[in-house]
């Protein structure tokens, strides 16, 4: 009887490859790695196998040896002949290739926020687990450029919502490769339903998508001939080849700040992408950040604004000190009411009790009030146990509470025989009727009426304006212009601030600028953003001091601001004298990443301040 085999796994029986042998013959590619260390931005070379020969080409993505690992990378540049002794690209990751505009995108990227640009480069690809997709169209290339790039900004009526003009816009554009970016992913769906049949692919790119979706449509974005590519903030990074026109909507809203290092904004990327592919960037939205208001007046960006005359507006607008009740009852006679109410967990800042202006710090920051009475700045180290108004010199405070937990309560006993609904993000209201009716709302979560609603009640005015950020202002301007676009034109409205401030004027008058434009006023007084520009730094608190001693040396007009726990610092700098600041300090990070010593946390031009 013939002996037993011993058993063999199959996995050991694996297909043997050779290793790739380079010859005096063969093609050096240099490649961008993503190493995942900072001072690691360096091209590294490779030869090219002769089996990957004809299929790689520059802007190719790539897996290549690094250590004893493998990472992505892509190709920069080819040689006809290589080095000695160099290693071989392991794989070709896709048929997409990037094109060169969008890696000079990447790279000023990388310049502007003190980043690696290998690390900008993975994050606007997909994860590449899978085999390569060989039914893709031919790597694509740059195309045409457009001959005459526009930079508009669109300031909408209080009458058409964003997601419609965003329409209507796109359907203008017909035949147009078009990069759409929009706050949340409730306004994508509305767009594309909205949009319906379209001879154009519509292509969406978002964190909404499963690892395959994200991988195929990034494909697609980068091959597809005719598309409108639409996503959330991640979609900046979309790799079109070509590009003929950027669109944002809402650009001034936080859903567009990046919460991961470098922290970069999506107007900002959008800029630099429009000038490195040289293609249009239009911006639509009811109300605008300061910088983009800046923009427009220096003359580079070009404003149009699309107000209309409401018959009643004005007499339709109810503020304090007149009861909110009041504009509820005469609304609920035309259908439902929305009462929005600002979320919890707000700082406590505070006003003058007298005059009502703001606390503010010499340096333009908010002023806190913190245990034991004890008053401080929130930007920069100033602490106090005595407060006066820089107004009125009265030194009677007036303490400001966001929240309204027992509004529902209230306004049952107030409105006993009225349906009063809730809805806030945890527990959210898609839709409702049209009939009388009371929806107490948190921002951004605010039921759809079919017409709109017969009138709403925007309460906690003065608390969203004591917030210790200095964009309380523009945030609370973009949230009330976005909110009166729900109300039916004969609707009524009610403001929680007096009819004097500078907001409730703008609304009475539909006339958002004249709210910005007061606000810039008051910035470029005391030298803030966007007049300025900010670079935050944090670390251990005796390399921030010796940063700090060294940036004074070598920078003259820089002004720093030190945070009480002396472990951040505000580099405040002209945006001339902004450039040299940056290269100075990724040359500094670089340092440290080689040197091993942990990198400083920065945040350029940070959204909070």
């Amino acid at each position: 009887m013939a002996a037993d085999k011993p058993l063999t796994l199959r996995r050991q029986k694996g297909k043997s490859t050779t290793r790739a042998r380079q010859s005096s013959e063969s093609y050096q590619v240099d490649v961008l790695v993503d190493t995942a260390v900072f001072h690691l931005e360096q091209p590294f070379s490779y030869f090219l196998p002769e089996e990957l020969e004809g299929l790689i080409g520059e802007g190719s993505l790539i897996r290549v040896p690094f250590k004893n690992d493998l990472k992505d990378g892509v190709v920069l540049s080819i040689k006809e002949k290589s080095q000695a002794s160099l290693k071989p690209v392991h794989s070709l990751l896709t048929q997409v290739r990037l094109s060169q505009s969008f890696l000079e995108f990447t790279k000023k990227v990388s310049e502007r926020y003190i980043a690696n640009q290998a690390s900008i480069l993975s994050a606007c690809l997909p994860s590449f687990t899978k085999a390569m997709n060989t039914s893709l169209d031919a790597p694509t290339l740059d195309k045409s450029k457009s001959s005459k790039p526009s930079r508009r900004l669109f300031l909408l009526n209080r009458l058409e919502a964003v997601e419609s003009r965003v329409v209507r816009h796109i359907k203008e554009r017909k035949g147009l490769n078009l990069l759409v970016i929009l706050p949340t992913q409730r306004e994508i769906e509305r767009v594309v339903k909205a949009l319906g049949e379209t001879q154009q692919q519509v292509i969406e790119i978002g964190s909404h998508l499963t690892s395959s979706q994200k991988r195929k449509n990034f494909e697609l974005a980068a091959t597809a001939t005719s598309k409108i590519v639409i996503g959330t903030r991640s979609a900046i990074l979309a790799p079109m080849a070509h590009i003929d026109e950027i669109l944002i909507a809402e650009e001034s809203v936080e859903h567009f700040q990046e919460q991961k290092a470098p922290y970069w904004n999506v107007r900002d990327m959008a800029l630099l992408r429009s000038e490195s592919e040289h293609c249009s960037i239009t911006f639509i939205s009811h109300s605008i950040s300061l910088e983009l208001a800046r923009l427009v007046e220096i003359g580079w960006i070009s404003a149009t604004s699309e107000r209309k005359f409401l018959g009643g507006h004005r007499a339709n607008i109810a503020t304090e000190p007149n009861s909110y009740h009041d504009t509820i009852r005469k609304a609920l006679k035309n259908g439902p009411v929305l009462v929005s109410v600002s979320d919890k967990g707000y700082a406590n800042t505070f006003s003058c009790q007298r005059c009502r202006n703001l606390a503010l710090c010499e340096c333009g920051g908010r002023q806190i009030i913190g245990k034991k009475n004890k008053y401080s700045c929130s930007i920069c180290d100033y602490q106090s146990d005595q407060w006066r108004c820089q107004v009125c010199q009265a030194d009677q405070i007036r303490i400001v509470k966001g929240g309204a937990e027992k509004i529902v309560e209230e306004l049952g006993k107030a409105f006993p025989k009225i349906a009063i609904y809730s809805s806030t993000g945890d527990k959210a209201i898609l839709s409702i009727d049209t009939s009388p009716a009371i929806v107490v709302s948190t921002f951004g979560v605010e039921p759809d009426v079919i017409g709109g609603y017969a009138g709403a009640v925007l309460l906690n005015g003065e608390a969203l304006l004591n917030r210790a950020l200095i964009r309380a202002e523009e945030e609370l301007r973009f949230r009330w212009f976005k909110l009166a676009t729900k109300v039916r034109s004969s609707g009524f409205i009610y403001l929680s601030l007096p009819a004097s401030h500078s907001l409730s004027q703008a609304l009475i008058g539909d006339n958002v600028m004249r709210a910005i434009r007061a606000e810039s006023v008051e910035r470029q007084a005391v030298l803030l953003p966007p007049y300025v520009r900010i670079i935050q730094v944090t670390g251990e608190e005796r390399s921030i001091s010796g940063l700090r001693r060294k940036l004074l040396e070598q920078f003259k007009e820089l002004e720093i601001l030190t945070s009480s726990d002396n472990r951040t610092i505000n580099l405040k700098i002209s945006h001339q004298g902004a450039s040299p600041l940056l290269i100075s300090l990724k040359a500094l990070q670089k340092y440290r990443s080689a040197a091993g010593q942990e990198l400083f946390l920065i945040r350029v031009d940070p959204y909070k301040l």
